[in-house]
């Protein structure tokens, strides 16, 4: 809970600890003050990677910043103004889509607007975003709402602006849903809304006019109701209506639930040590939005943690490499000097990937001081970190955080086996990263990092002789099935040059990975939930002066995993979260397919958390699990009244079936049951079917605009 002399952000999970491919839910709680105004009252999920450097200090100092966001969903809760993420630097050509909710607006209809109801007639402006400034009409188009969903399908308009023909184009979509689809129950501005919501939905807007003298337009997209005295066509030079930009909040206490869903290759929380500050984070805040800067705010910083990387079958064969080279007794400056004899060093790795906590099999690495000096071994973990900028100018500064985990003196004409580290684990560090899925303005990833293994053979002199071997630090730790069968075939991931080769042999997208037990929630009980060992920063920024917070530190967690039973560690689970741990769930049950089928509806209808109440009954129920009917499929997620949790209920389905049972039936038939979260069913099945020549099928139910990106999530 984070509580604000204004808000109150009240969690459903205490502990703030999610999967990513989750929602979060919890409840926002605002105390205006008595007859507030403002021009509306907002709240968010923003998940985004930030980072700063800089070079020389003082008059020759230059700072130089990196940001991508992968999340952003923004709700207005109250007022009549909407308005979408702002692509930076997007110039003329504004492409949304890239982030989750980056281009998508959520309107309330009025108790005479919905599918069935009066036009719902909008002003929709594309704008240039200006910090401290007036921001820019860029153009302008006024749309019946309720013509445009009818459609099906998106509509390109034509931009206006002063009641005259303007440069460029906007691409929409629009659907209605149920408000109880999206939102949950809530005493907020529920009682001047219908049953229904606006979905309107921004694709792109293309060849717009450049509104400034110095860089490229940072487009972004209002949305408002137009006044119902407003004549239309609009009379030629005449400026269409502005919203209502000074409501009054209610007196006294206003509760609204929210929920906010997550991607499942959503990039983990993590805090590096590297430059001013780096940084992968995600947070709710609400905010009152007054006109100026200094808007009322609160931040709630949450964990996500990820379902990706994960190791191809390369990584888990044993692998070898050994180097020799003469120590140096002296060494000055940059130069080493009087040769004292030879140092051999063999590492000698069970495989290339370990989860966080996993014990690192090092069988037959060794260290052969052959010299007439002591030498000291080391066994370090590095984390390669690299910044950039994500503007048009590209810039970029790189570093390195060493995590000693073994150190052993060598003494001369000895040998040290490392057979005898029985605890070299790795630490509670964020899984490896090399980018994902965010806003089109983003030129570049500003944040990405991996590790290598060193083993170092180290003189009092400070020459050293040492081997450094990339491995991916995963998400989760491969099966021991997986691991055996690596062990009879040869690797074929060579000896590779750089840290960030090794991106190569890990899956990093939603296509299925048969070296892992995929786990979907905390209720799995793998691993153990603690700090991440890279410590904490600060979230505060510019956009937060009107809080009455003055720091938001953001300690981001890890899972570690036990090396006891490798792919199936046991462990604890964070105390604060309510879940039964899969170690107390009922042993699985052999019963007739129907019947079993039949307990998941009932248990269905009378517990809240659909999600939790599938994955149980896949581990009762497993056969009947794997082998689900197109048509049983769409009839569990038909009971999942909540779309923003649709997509979850199916992933745990597919999880749970049988490879090469999924079909182009199953996700055809999910769609027709869940309407309004066709194209993210489409993401957690398509790469599981076993039939992509008939994607068609598939493809033909979405909008044309979401095709092409469809179509490459099939297996080819």
């Amino acid at each position: 809970m984070t509580k604000h002399s204004k808000f109150q952000i009240v969690l459903d999970r205490p502990s703030g600890v999610f999967y990513s491919g989750e929602v979060v839910t919890g409840t926002l709680t605002v105390s205006p003050d008595n007859n507030e105004t403002c021009r509306s009252l907002l709240l968010s999920m923003v998940g985004k990677a930030r980072v700063h450097w800089h070079t020389g200090s003082g008059d020759d100092r230059n700072d130089y910043d990196g940001k991508k966001i992968f999340l952003e969903n923004n709700r207005t809760l109250w007022g009549n103004f909407f308005r979408t993420s702002i692509l930076d630097e997007a110039g003329q050509d504004a492409e949304f889509g890239g982030a989750v909710g980056d281009g998508t607006l959520y309107i309330p209809c009025l108790s005479t607007e919905g599918a069935n109801g009066r036009p719902m007639r909008l002003i929709v402006r594309v704008c240039d975003y200006d910090w401290g400034k007036r921001d820019d009409n860029i153009g302008e188009i006024v749309l019946d709402a309720k013509e445009l969903a009818s459609k099906g399908d998106a509509v390109t308009f034509d931009l206006t602006r002063n009641g005259k023909p303007e440069q460029g184009t906007i691409t929409l979509a629009a659907m209605f849903m149920p408000t109880s689809a999206i939102t949950l129950d809530s005493d907020g501005s529920t009682s001047v809304q219908s049953s229904e919501t606006l979905v309107l939905k921004v694709i792109r807007a293309n060849g717009l006019r450049k509104a400034d003298w110095i860089g490229n337009n940072d487009v972004y997209i209002q949305a408002w109701r137009a006044p119902d005295e407003l004549i239309l066509p609009p009379p030629s030079g005449k400026k269409l209506p502005e919203p209502q930009m000074k409501i009054s909040l209610p007196n006294g206490p206003l509760t609204f639930r929210f929920a906010f869903p997550t991607r499942e290759d959503s990039p983990g929380s993590a805090v590096l040590r590297c430059g001013d500050y780096a940084y992968i984070a995600y947070y709710i805040k609400a905010e009152i939005d007054k006109k100026g800067w200094r808007n009322p705010s609160l931040k709630l910083p949450i964990t996500i943690i990820p379902s990706r990387p994960l190791p191809m079958p390369q990584l888990l064969s044993r692998f070898a490499t050994q180097h020799q080279d003469e120590i140096k007794k002296m060494k000055f400056c940059c130069f080493a000097c009087g040769n004292a004899g030879f140092v051999s060093i063999e590492m000698n790795v069970g495989r290339r990937a370990y989860a966080p906590g996993e014990i690192i099999d090092l069988q037959g690495s060794k260290v052969v001081n052959d010299s007439t000096i002591p030498v000291t071994m080391q066994l370090v973990l590095r984390q390669h970190i690299q910044l950039s900028t994500t503007g048009v100018y590209a810039f970029s500064t790189h570093g390195c955080e060493r995590f000693h985990l073994a150190e052993r003196e060598t003494a001369p004409g000895t040998s040290f086996y490392l057979d005898e580290l029985l605890n070299a684990t790795i630490p509670a560090v964020p899984p490896s990263f090399f980018g994902a899925q965010g806003l089109a303005s983003a030129k570049r990833e500003p944040l990405t990092f991996t590790y290598d293994l060193s083993l170092q053979a180290k003189a009092k002199s400070g020459h050293k002789v040492k081997i450094d071997m990339p491995i991916l630090v995963s998400a989760l730790p491969p099966k021991p099935e997986a691991i055996a069968e690596a062990s009879t075939s040869a690797s074929t991931a060579a000896n590779m040059l750089s840290p960030f080769e090794i991106q190569s042999f890990a899956v990093t997208d939603n296509a299925p990975c048969e070296t892992v037990n995929i786990v979907t929630g905390l209720e799995d009980n793998q691993g153990v939930i603690v700090p991440s060992i890279t410590g904490s920063t600060n979230l505060y920024d510019n956009t937060d002066y009107g809080s009455s917070v003055n720091s938001y530190s953001y300690q981001p967690q890890v899972v570690t995993f036990s090396s006891t039973s490798p792919g199936s560690s046991t462990g604890g689970i964070d105390n604060n979260v309510n879940v039964t741990p899969t170690s107390t769930a009922a042993p699985s049950v052999k019963i007739d397919h129907d019947k079993a089928y039949a307990v998941l509806l009932e248990r269905m209808a009378v517990e809240y958390d659909t999600r939790l109440v599938v994955d149980k009954w896949i581990k009762e129920y497993p056969t009947a699990a794997s082998n689900l009917t197109p048509q049983e499929f769409a009839g569990v997620l038909k009971k999942v009244l909540f779309s923003l949790e649709q997509p979850a209920v199916a992933r745990e389905l597919t999880n749970g079936m049988s490879k090469d049972v999924m079909t182009t039936k199953h996700i055809t038939a999910a769609m027709e049951a869940c309407p309004y979260s066709k194209l993210e069913l489409v993401r957690v099945m398509a790469p599981y079917a076993r039939d992509p020549e008939n994607k068609e099928d598939v493809l033909s139910s979405l909008y044309s605009f979401e095709r092409n990106d469809a179509a490459k999530l099939f297996a080819r």
